[in-house]
């Protein structure tokens, strides 16, 4: 009848977002960014990848690309910017 048994979930009471990961710099920072860019990327690129099979061109898949790097950048500062 003591103490209330501790849960595994009851550790880490301040679990961040990926946006605070960012903001706080260091090697989660860093990871952080470097994943936004790399999963919007390969988001886009498959995006574009699909429409290059839809429509029989190959050239919309460098766009979905651009348009991910652009995103994922984009991501980033925006998480920078309001973290002050």
């Amino acid at each position: 009848m003591g103490e209330p048994k501790k849960k595994w979930w009851d550790g880490d009471k301040e679990l961040r977002s990926a946006g605070d990961l960012v903001s706080g710099g260091g090697t989660a920072g860093a990871v952080m960014t470097i994943l936004y860019v790399i999963i919007g990327i390969a988001f886009w690129s498959l995006v574009g990848y699909g429409l290059d099979r839809l429509f029989g061109t190959s050239w919309i898949v460098w766009i979905g690309a651009l348009i991910g790097a652009f995103g994922g950048f984009y991501l980033v500062y925006y998480h920078m910017r309001n973290s002050k």
